[in-house]
């Protein structure tokens, strides 16, 4: 446990989960375990000026997405709430357009590569529908349903 009394890495503490509420919306924990895996695939990347580069840019963007929805979150408007969630999908285009790149300099295998781009596409859904959910003159309810998501 690292000296964390009572927390563990994974968020949970000996009572149940530590943290707000944005860490149970199910578009957050996805955007989370894709910058997992981008920071999972980033440190196998050879070490040379480009893929040093394109590391550090898609390790940027992709762990923008999550930390967007959270600071959209604990923003008291749906405005704000809407505003970091369009900033969180412009990242995932972003992580989409550097996994391209990391695919077409051969960097990535089609198998890795096409699950983190499914991945990726998923989140982009998902932001969407998020989205569009909050322009439909919903009240600011940040909540989620498990069976909110259409993809």
């Amino acid at each position: 446990m690292s000296g964390q009394t009572g927390k563990r890495a994974n968020g949970q503490g000996a009572d149940g989960p530590i943290g707000s509420d944005f860490r149970r919306q199910v578009l957050w924990q996805k955007a989370q375990d894709l910058a997992e895996r981008i920071a999972q695939t980033v440190v196998t990347l050879p070490r040379d000026r480009a893929t040093d580069t394109i590391g550090s840019q898609i390790m940027r963007a992709a762990g923008s997405i999550a930390a967007n929805i959270a600071e959209g979150y604990g923003r008291y408007s749906q405005a704000a709430y809407r505003s970091h969630l369009s900033i969180a999908r412009g990242s995932a285009f972003e992580v989409e357009s550097w996994l391209d790149l990391l695919i077409r300099r051969g960097y990535l295998g089609d198998g890795q590569g096409r699950e983190l781009l499914e991945s990726c596409v998923e989140v982009q859904k998902l932001l969407t529908v998020r989205m569009k959910s909050l322009g439909d003159g919903k009240t600011y309810a940040v909540r989620e349903e498990a069976d909110e998501y259409e993809v």
